[in-house]
């Protein structure tokens, strides 16, 4: 078998539009691929020819997330790569009509391809198609696959002999008046009608028809802005010093991963995977398992004392972290035995009919408030967005806006600045007018009022 060498390369254009370039024979051949995006040239990675990660992209009015375009970008290499070596089996080399054609067919984006499997298979094994393929182009966590599980047994929930030709606009709205008659919250609602329009977005690249006006359809209902549920400064503080009684020791352990996470930014399979080869002169360096970033994180003295604090763990991990479900368990026995009782209030819609929820904030509490706490606290302290967004992995401000609800508690404290510059000022002057021997005595009765504080 000969072997033909050849080269990829994924670029954008000034237009945003994502290409794929092959050559081959040493670049007697070239031949140009759409992707079918178009993007802002400002989040694209050269380095890595791809979209920059958690990025979000408005594309005919519709958000889609980097993953799925990434995903598009390795559908096109993967066939490219299956071309050549199939070639290679037989010692041929294509040409440039041979290659559009064969990687077209493998991608579906030939009609020939539409009428072959449209006619062999329904939506169900479509769907059986994507799940089982989607997960590997994508690198999927089991949540991931479980949210297009719930989606499909809602969809068939609502129409079992639901089919692609059946899917119109009058049956997505179909669909939303049964998520409404059933008691879905219309944030729900909208979240899930997304996820199926993601999987009919598959669909379409494998080569499906998919019915007009379908993708462009919007609920039409009314949705408020979930209440970002994290702990004030004050209230982490108080809960890292808590001491719980020691019979209760579970719940010692369980507050300490919390504040680590809170401390540090970390998500709940990041902190449950992290092992001392991860912590590097002070800081961590990981590769997260939901998006694989890749993060450096400063280690403040409190994450360090955590850390010490678990010297004595000889697992193979930093910590003896429970399960997910377990540690949300734990975390509200703590928190309430803490007196985290700050009252949260959840306004939301079913239908045209508002809802409004108060819980405490402990009846609620889970890990990833852990993470809203840290760009919060971050935040509330001065910590420019962008340092905060190096250390969550956050690539754009749009994603990470759900977590920024912190603007009384920022306001606060720089407005505070206005009340206290005037005796910053006037201490400034007079240090500037002082001797040497009289900053010495000022220094000796700082110090002095520090001990005596302390």
């Amino acid at each position: 078998m000969k072997k033909t060498n050849f080269t990829t390369r994924a670029y954008i254009l000034k237009t945003g539009q994502i290409m794929i370039r092959v050559r081959w024979c040493s670049k007697k051949y070239e031949v140009g691929f759409s992707v079918g995006y178009t993007i802002d040239p400002q989040k694209w990675d050269s380095a890595k020819q791809m979209v920059k990660s958690n990025t979000t992209h408005k594309i005919s009015g519709k958000t889609i997330y980097a993953r799925e375009i990434n995903s598009a970008i390795h559908c096109f290499l993967v066939c490219i790569e299956e071309v050549f070596t199939e070639y290679d089996l037989h010692a041929l080399v294509p040409t440039k009509e041979d290659l559009k054609t064969q990687v077209n067919q493998k991608l579906g984006r030939t009609k020939q391809k539409v009428i072959e499997e449209t006619e062999k298979k329904d939506l169900k094994e479509i769907f059986a198609d994507f799940l089982e393929l989607r997960p590997q182009e994508g690198n999927w966590t089991i949540q991931s696959k479980y949210k297009y599980e719930q989606m499909w047994g809602q969809l068939i929930g609502c129409d079992s002999n639901i089919t692609l030709q059946s899917l119109n606009k009058a049956k997505m709205q179909a669909l939303v008046n049964w998520y409404v008659k059933n008691g879905y919250h219309n944030y729900t609602i909208t979240k899930q009608i997304r996820t199926l329009k993601s999987f009919l977005r598959w669909a379409i690249r494998q080569g499906y028809e998919i019915q007009q006006g379908v993708l462009e359809f919007k609920p039409n209902l009314k949705v408020i802005p979930r209440t970002v549920t994290f702990l004030k400064y004050k209230e982490l503080m108080h809960f890292f010093y808590f001491q719980f009684p020691p019979e209760k020791e579970y719940l010692s352990k369980a507050r300490d991963m919390f504040c680590f996470m809170a401390f540090t930014s970390l998500r709940y399979s990041d902190l449950a995977a992290l092992k001392h080869v991860n912590i590097v002169d002070g800081r961590l360096e990981i590769c997260t398992e939901k998006t694989d970033d890749k993060l450096y994180i400063t280690l403040n003295e409190y994450a360090k004392q955590l850390i010490d604090k678990y010297s004595w763990y000889k697992g193979d991990t930093v910590f003896p972290v429970p399960s997910n479900q377990k540690l949300n368990d734990y975390l509200k026995e703590a928190a309430q035995l803490a007196g985290l009782d700050r009252e949260i209030v959840q306004v939301y819609f079913k239908g045209n009919t508002r809802h409004e929820d108060v819980c405490k904030f402990w009846e609620q509490i889970s890990c990833h408030d852990a993470r809203r706490t840290f760009v919060c606290c971050s935040l509330a302290m001065g910590i420019p967005a962008s340092v905060v967004m190096s250390m969550t992995g956050h690539s754009d401000y749009e994603s990470m806006k759900p977590y920024i609800e912190v603007a009384d508690e920022t306001q606060k404290m720089q407005m505070e600045k206005w009340n206290s510059h005037q005796y910053k000022q006037e201490i400034l002057e007079s240090v500037d007018r002082m001797t040497t021997e009289q900053l010495k005595e000022v220094c000796k009765f700082i110090n002095q009022r520090i001990k005596h504080i302390a």
